[in-house]
């Protein structure tokens, strides 16, 4: 992996990347973190053999809403079977039903309010599973934590460019036997929505991401090509 080169990143252009509202809290955005992945278990729990991915995700809607949240940065998405080899840019499986031992994965997006400030804070969250028994699957999924929880260390300890967390993590996919799907390659969060303030790749950053303000999202493609292990979260 190539040394930092971050002379030359201008401060004007982390600033213009990480600007928020002066009234935005960082906690506001790690509890709205902390909500997504009490959600995201809630909807694990409610995923039942032979639904559609277009029943789970409508379910997924339903169980936000018993949770206070209408409003989603992306709609929530679930992938079962062959899907968890595919992303967000890629159609629904209209009619793959979940069987007996496929992986998914569930990925949200949700706007959580401050009824107190009116700011409402944007979660992502990620992760797959096993439904039943998948050795293969569950090695994939084990991995892509695994990954995650590398390059969140490596970003720590070494202060590396968020393009140098995705050259880590493309590197270490390959030497596990896994591809790192592609353009899926991580955001800014923030007070809702992000894009108003960037629409910047983590994966092409050129400067080292602050704390509580990007998320990293691992994509690993099994060799086979007809499963994968998706996982995200906040890098802090």
């Amino acid at each position: 992996m190539s040394e930092l080169h971050q002379v030359g990143v201008s401060e004007e252009s982390r600033a213009k990347a990480e600007r928020l509202e002066s009234h935005f809290l960082e906690a506001g955005l790690l509890d709205a973190r902390k909500k997504s992945w009490d959600v995201l278990h809630k909807i694990k729990a409610r995923v039942q053999e032979g639904m559609t991915e277009r029943e789970a995700m409508k379910m997924a809607f339903e169980v936000f809403k018993e949770n206070g949240v209408t409003k989603h940065w992306h709609k929530p998405y679930v992938r079962f079977g062959p899907g968890t080899a595919l992303s967000f840019n890629d159609p629904l499986q209209s009619d793959y039903r979940l069987q007996k031992d496929d992986p998914f994965y569930i990925d949200l997006g949700p706007a959580w309010l401050d009824e107190e400030t009116g700011i409402e804070y944007e979660g992502d969250v990620g992760d797959t599973f096993v439904f039943g028994t998948n050795e293969e699957a569950t090695k994939c999924i084990e991995m892509s934590r695994q990954l995650f929880d590398e390059c969140k260390e490596e970003w720590k300890a070494r202060q590396i460019t968020g393009a140098q967390i995705y050259l880590f993590l493309q590197k270490r996919a390959a030497e596990e036997g896994y591809t790192l799907k592609e353009k899926v390659d991580g955001h800014r969060l923030s007070d809702y929505p992000h894009a108003k303030y960037t629409s910047e790749r983590l994966a092409i950053l050129p400067f080292t991401p602050s704390p509580s303000f990007w998320v990293l999202e691992v994509e690993l493609i099994h060799g086979s090509g007809t499963l994968g292990a998706f996982y995200e979260d906040l890098l802090f």
